[in-house]
């Protein structure tokens, strides 16, 4: 977000004293308000959320048969023999 951007949003919490307490400290620790501190915390954790969330995860046997169909020779059909030579024809060669 650029310094120029107007912060038009907002979200309320509810949380303990406790809770409030310690985030009131680590911001202070860090000469930055509690609000800041915040949403910078709460962005690093989507961030990471949207990540893990983006990876692929297979088990080993999804992995192995992946690898195999990669590294395996293609296997000519009539639909990849119809688009070779509609390359051939828009590609000239």
């Amino acid at each position: 977000m650029a310094l120029k951007d107007k912060k038009q949003e907002r979200i309320d919490a509810r949380l303990t004293a406790e809770a409030k307490l310690q985030i009131d400290q680590a911001a202070a620790m860090q000469g930055r308000s509690t609000s800041d501190f915040m949403v910078q915390a709460a962005l690093k954790e989507a961030s990471l959320v949207i990540e893990q969330q983006r990876v692929i995860k297979l088990t080993m046997e999804e992995s192995l048969a992946l690898a195999e169909l990669m590294s395996a020779e293609p296997q000519i059909n009539q639909s990849s023999i119809n688009a070779m030579r509609r390359h051939k024809k828009i590609v000239g060669y």
